[in-house]
């Protein structure tokens, strides 16, 4: 296993353990630990899931480099779109929008569809 894996594991369990000691030995806000606890997790599992996946291949090339960056200019694209979308419904007033709202909306956008974008094109095999 690398180097960076285990230190990326290693993180990972320490932001938990922390969640988990804050929780249960200080006098927080309940969001400080929930927050430690989701991102240690979210940490090791990612760093966890990514090991187990790649085995011995490298992370990255300048296939993957390619694929991914057309994924994020795709999802960059479809996000200009939504945001004009968005415009729309506000104009018609065909939902009330709040500032907090619609940045919720264009950051869960742009990562689901980054992600499905290079997925496809993984899958797929080439951008052409």
């Amino acid at each position: 296993m690398e180097k960076k894996y285990k230190y990326k594991l290693l993180m990972g369990l320490g932001i938990l353990l922390a969640g988990m000691l804050v929780a249960a030995f200080l006098e927080v806000d309940i969001l400080i630990p929930i927050v430690l606890i989701n991102t240690g997790l979210i940490v090791f599992l990612a760093t966890a899931f990514r090991l187990f996946k790649s085995g011995d291949l490298p992370d990255r090339d300048e296939r993957t480099k390619k694929l991914a960056a057309y994924g994020v200019t795709y999802s960059w694209f479809l996000t200009l779109v939504l945001i004009t979308v968005l415009i729309w419904v506000d104009y018609f007033k065909l939902l009330e929008l709040t500032a907090k709202g619609v940045l919720a909306i264009l950051l869960f956008f742009m990562i689901i569809s980054a992600n499905v974008f290079r997925w496809h094109f993984m899958r797929k095999g080439d951008v052409e």
